[in-house]
C-alpha cells in the first residue's frame, strides 16, 4: 500500500523565511523603475510602513531602493485580535520615517467634491436646448473671450484635443419655477458660449460656419468627448466655494473678479 505524502508543517522561522523570499522575488521587477532615494534608513531603524504596528529595518538592498522589514501586524480574528510577526519587502517610497508627521494643515475644500461623468458636446448642448442653462448668475463674469480664444477652442475640438471639464448646478424645483431654467453654469461659461455660437451658425471657424461643415466634421464636433459634473441640492455658499476652487487653479480668471466672489462668500460666513 502506497504511503501518503504528508506535507511538512513549517516552523514559525521557516514561514517567516518563506515570506521574506517571496517578497524579494516579487520586488525584483520593480527595482529598474525606482528613482534614486532622497532619504535612507539603517539596519535596526524603526520606520513607518502601511498600517502595521511596528516595522524595523532588517536589510538594506539595491543601494537603499529596497528594504526588508520585520514587522508586527494584527489579525482581527473575527473580533478576537492577536499580533504576529511578519516580513515585508518594500520599495523606499513606501517606507517613511517614524513619527515624521508635523502639524501641517494644507487640506482645504474637502467638503466640496465633484463627480464627473463622460458626455459629448451634443449631450451638453442638449442641456441648453432641452432644459435651459442660466449663464449669468451673480458670481459669474461677463463674456470676455475674443475671437482668438474661440478659434483656439474649436481648433482643439477638430484636432481631438481635450477642451476641459464643465460643471453645472442642477437647480431646485423652486429655482426652476423662478428662472424657467433647469441649470446654472458654474465652470465653462466662455467655452460653452463658444460652442453654442458655433452650433447656431453665429461664429465661423476658418471661414466656415457649422452649416457649411461636412458630415464628418459635424460628427467630430458633436461627438467630441467631454467631462461634465452636475451639482445638486446645494446652497449659495457652497456654490461660491466651488467657483473659487475651480478658478484658483490652472489658468485663472481676472484676480479682481475672484476677489469680488471671495467678498460675496465672506459676507455669508
Amino acid at each position: 500500500m502506497a504511503k501518503k505524502n504528508v506535507e511538512k508543517k513549517l516552523t514559525k522561522e521557516e514561514k517567516l523565511q518563506k515570506e521574506k523570499e517571496n517578497g524579494l522575488s516579487n520586488i525584483k521587477r520593480k527595482v529598474p523603475y525606482l528613482n534614486t532615494p532622497s532619504y535612507f534608513f539603517d539596519v535596526g531603524d524603526k520606520v513607518s510602513y502601511g498600517a502595521l504596528n511596528e516595522s524595523i529595518v532588517e536589510e538594506v538592498l539595491y543601494d537603499g531602493k529596497v528594504y526588508v522589514l520585520k514587522c508586527i501586524a494584527t489579525d482581527n480574528n473575527y473580533g478576537n485580535p492577536f499580533d504576529y510577526e511578519t516580513y515585508r519587502v518594500a520599495t523606499w517610497v513606501d517606507v517613511r520615517p517614524l513619527g515624521s508627521s508635523t502639524d501641517t494643515n494644507f487640506s482645504e475644500n474637502q467638503d466640496v467634491r465633484l463627480d464627473y461623468y463622460n458626455s459629448t458636446i451634443e449631450g451638453l448642448l442638449l442641456k441648453q436646448y432641452g432644459f435651459g442653462i442660466d449663464f449669468d448668475p451673480d458670481y459669474q463674469r461677463g463674456y470676455v473671450w475674443d475671437e482668438t480664444d474661440k478659434e483656439l477652442l474649436l481648433d482643439s475640438i477638430f484636432k481631438n484635443i481635450d477642451i476641459g471639464k464643465f460643471v453645472l448646478i442642477h437647480l431646485s424645483d423652486s429655482e426652476w419655477m423662478k428662472r424657467g431654467l433647469s441649470y446654472e453654469i458654474l465652470d465653462g461659461k466662455q467655452r460653452l458660449n463658444t460652442l453654442i455660437e458655433f452650433y447656431e451658425n453665429k461664429l465661423a471657424y476658418k471661414g466656415k460656419y457649422y452649416n457649411d461643415l461636412s458630415r464628418k466634421d459635424k460628427r467630430t464636433f458633436n461627438d467630441h468627448q467631454i467631462a461634465v459634473a452636475e451639482v445638486r441640492e446645494t446652497d449659495k455658499k457652497t456654490v461660491l466655494k466651488y467657483f473659487l476652487m475651480l478658478n484658483r487653479t490652472g489658468k485663472t480668471m481676472d484676480e479682481s473678479h475672484l476677489t469680488e466672489v471671495e467678498n460675496m462668500l465672506d459676507s455669508m460666513e
